[in-house]
This record gives C-alpha cells, sequence and structure tokens, in this order.
C-alpha cells in the first residue's frame, strides 16, 4: 500500500517535472528562433534598403524621389516601403529579388546566421507570388514580412532554410543539462522505489521470520510446561521411568531454547564485528566423527555418513567451526529424503581447505538459494517448508555465513531440486 502510494507520487512528480522541463524548453526554442527571426530580418530589411537606394539612382536621372511619411516616422522599414512604392508607381521599377539575395549573403554572412534562404514576394494573405529560389520548405524558418507597398499588399519575405545548425549550437547545452537533470531524477526515483520496496520486503520477512520463531519456539515451550505440570501434580511420582523421561524432555527443550538464544546473540555480535574469534589449529576429524555420532543418535530415519578427509587440520576458532559444521549436517538431515545419505569431504586449494557437506535430500530451488544465508531468508519460504515437515526459522545458514565471515572465509551452495545440495565452506589457511 505504501508502496503504490509513493510509487504514484514519484510518477506525479516525474511527470510534473517532464512537463515544466518541456515548458522551459519549448519557450526558450521560441525565444531562440524568434532572435535568428528578427536577426535575419534586420539583415532582409538593410539589403532591402541598398537594392532599392541603388535601383532609385539609376532610374531616376537625377529627380528627386518623394518619400512621403504617411506612416509617421520614416523608419528603415518605412524608407523601404515608400521607395520601392514610389519607383514602381512613378518608374515602373520592380525589386530585384536576386540582387536582394546577394546583398542579403554577404549581410548574412558578416552575422553569422545561416546563407541558405530564399526571397519570397508574398502578398497581403500571405500566398507566395515569386521566389529567387525552390529551396524553401515547410521547416524553413520565415522572416517578418517587410512591405513594399504603403497600402501593405506586396512584402518580401526571407525563409531560412537551414537555421537548426545555429539552434542546435544555442540549444544544445540547455538540452544536455536539461538530459543531466533528468537522469539524475530518474535514477532518484528508481533508487526511492527500490528503496522502499526492499524495506517493505525486509518488514515482510521480518513479520515471517517472528511469527515463524514464536511458532517454533512456542512447540518447546509446551513441551516444558507440560512436563513441568506432571511433575508438579505427583500422578508420576511412583512411576520413576516416567518421571526421568518428562525430566530429560523438559532439559533437552530447554538446552533447545538455550541454544536458539545463544545462536541469536553471537549472529547479533558477528554482524556488530563483536565477536572474538579464538583461532587455532583444530583437528578435523575428531570434530567430525562427533558429529557424525550425535546425528547417527538422533536420527529418526536411516542414515549413512562417509567421511573422506584429504585435510585433517584447520585454523580456526573450533566451537564456532563445530556449530556451523553441525548446522549443515542438521539441514542436510531436516531436508532430507526417506533414506540419508550424507558426505562430508575435505580438499586442500591454494588460499583455503575446502569442506563440503553432500547430501541426497529435497535440493533447493534457485531462487531459494539467493535469500537462505539471510538473516530473515528462509522465514520467507517457513510456512512452505513447516507444512513440509521441516521446523526451525532460518537462523541456522545464516549463523554459518557469519561465522565463515568472521574467519575471512565464506560459504556457498550448489544445489539441484529434488536431487542434492552441496554446502561448501571456504576456511582460510592464513
Amino acid at each position: 500500500m505504501h508502496k503504490n502510494k509513493y510509487k504514484y507520487v514519484s510518477i506525479v512528480s516525474a511527470v510534473a517535472v517532464l512537463l515544466l522541463l518541456g515548458i522551459y524548453m519549448w519557450m526558450t526554442y521560441r525565444s531562440t528562433t524568434r532572435d535568428i527571426s528578427e536577426r535575419a530580418g534586420n539583415q532582409l530589411s538593410w539589403a532591402m534598403f541598398y537594392e532599392s537606394y541603388s535601383r532609385a539612382e539609376l532610374v531616376t536621372m537625377d529627380d528627386t524621389l518623394s518619400l512621403p511619411q504617411s506612416r509617421g516616422n520614416l523608419s528603415l522599414a518605412s524608407s523601404v516601403e515608400g521607395m520601392n512604392d514610389a519607383l514602381s508607381q512613378k518608374y515602373h521599377s520592380e525589386i530585384s529579388l536576386d540582387n536582394v539575395a546577394m546583398l542579403v549573403d554577404s549581410l548574412l554572412s558578416v552575422a553569422h546566421i545561416n546563407r541558405n534562404v530564399t526571397l519570397l514576394e508574398v502578398d497581403a494573405d500571405g500566398k507566395i507570388l515569386r521566389r529567387n529560389n525552390d529551396r524553401n520548405s515547410s521547416w524553413s524558418l520565415l522572416t517578418k514580412p517587410v512591405s513594399i507597398r504603403r497600402d501593405q499588399s506586396r512584402a518580401i519575405q526571407l525563409a531560412l532554410n537551414n537555421p537548426y545548425p545555429e539552434l542546435a549550437r544555442k540549444l544544445s547545452p540547455l538540452f544536455l543539462i536539461s538530459a543531466i537533470i533528468l537522469g539524475f531524477f530518474a535514477i532518484i526515483i528508481i533508487q526511492l522505489l527500490r528503496f522502499i520496496t526492499e524495506q517493505e520486503q525486509m518488514a515482510e520477512l521480518r513479520n515471517d521470520f517472528s511469527y515463524a520463531m514464536v511458532h517454533d519456539m512456542k512447540s518447546p515451550l509446551s513441551s516444558i510446561i507440560m512436563g513441568a505440570h506432571f511433575l508438579h501434580s505427583g500422578k508420576v511420582d511412583d512411576k520413576p521411568q516416567i518421571k526421568e523421561k518428562y525430566y530429560s524432555i523438559i532439559e533437552d527443550e530447554a538446552e533447545h531454547l538455550l541454544a536458539l538464544v545463544n545462536k541469536l546473540l553471537t549472529i547479533s555480535k558477528l554482524e556488530n564485528k563483536k565477536l572474538i574469534l579464538n583461532k587455532n589449529e583444530v583437528e578435523l576429524k575428531p570434530v567430525i566423527l562427533d558429529l557424525v555420532e550425535k546425528a547417527k543418535a538422533k536420527a529418526t530415519k536411516p542414515i549413512e555418513i562417509t567421511t573422506d578427509l584429504k585435510v585433517e587440520n584447520v585454523l580456526a576458532d573450533e566451537q564456532y567451526l563445530t556449530e556451523a559444521i553441525a548446522n549443515l549436517i542438521d539441514n542436510a538431515i531436516k531436508y532430507s529424503k526417506d533414506d540419508i545419505h550424507i558426505s562430508i569431504k575435505t580438499f586442500d586449494t591454494d588460499k583455503y581447505v575446502l569442506l563440503k557437506v553432500h547430501d541426497n535430500g529435497i535440493g533447493i530451488s534457485k531462487e531459494e538459494q539467493q535469500v537462505i544465508f539471510d538473516k530473515f531468508g528462509r522465514a520467507a519460504i517457513h510456512e512452505k517448508n513447516r507444512k513440509g515437515g521441516v521446523s526451525g526459522f532460518g537462523l541456522g545458514l545464516n549463523y554459518v555465513d557469519q561465522v565463515m565471515q568472521a574467519h575471512g572465509g565464506k560459504v556457498t551452495v550448489s544445489s539441484e531440486k529434488d536431487k542434492f545440495s552441496e554446502f561448501t565452506l571456504y576456511i582460510p589457511k592464513i
């Protein structure tokens, strides 16, 4: 629910940023095109003025050209309009697009504006009457028309056929900065959603873990309470064998609970780097043989455990290494089939002694292999496993992982569903 809320907020924020950035870029684009158009239009006005002035000198033959200021102040545009109107009306001399084009070409070169242009003569409705070439298209950038008639019936317009190099030069820094901003914004949104997802997954795993832990601790606590109730009632005072059985049950379940608590405390110390290891040379053979005997004594199914120890001594903390190996053997038995076959082997490499525990159990899926070493990983699949008859809430493999990291090594798993699982301890030589 929270994830969806933050997701929607993030999407709305992203759309708002994109919209604002798009509007800003569009306005900047329009402003830039307007600036180019106005600069090119100014060069067109001067080119038309020079052309009209030169033509007037040729056709008036020292006659004074009358330019009535009927439109107010005689600006450059009014001068061009007045001269062309007078030359057309009195001397029937029309503006030469080719001559204007040559002048425009020179002026645009000086102004550093692309010289791929077309001169257009248009009427009051914008209809093209004539042009000096056919290079213009619907993509051309048009300047403001410069009138050549006092009644505004005809005008000259410049079509910039390729203004895009200059537009790109002016706008590329903006586009680059915008792309960087969008990139950072996208990264932030993705990281935020990923963080929220991870937090929700972690919260869900913690809830599953808490449920699994309480459920699995409930069974030994119930056994202890039930045994204490029978002993306290006096019903078995005259039955020493049954009485001893209940004492054993209480003792075993209490030790089981204590082991769980100690494991939690040890993992906490390992995670906070507060656990001090006491490394010494450990003889693996007696350690493993003792664990094998205990496993066979507790097994409720036919069990066969073979050993092949090519390396018998390692440098480690004997207590924690023994517990780590015990966890791997315990897991092999828990996730076994009807007949249990376990092999324990050691190998020597350049940097590590490898200890492998291989079983013929139900295997581990690729998905589960990604989380089984996490503190709350088993809890995510606990309910499914519990229905299959497996108890425990997944501290064992995390404990093994933490112990091996504390030793400077690691633990890996290789497994195939419904066929086998093989855990490998990498024990550093130094």
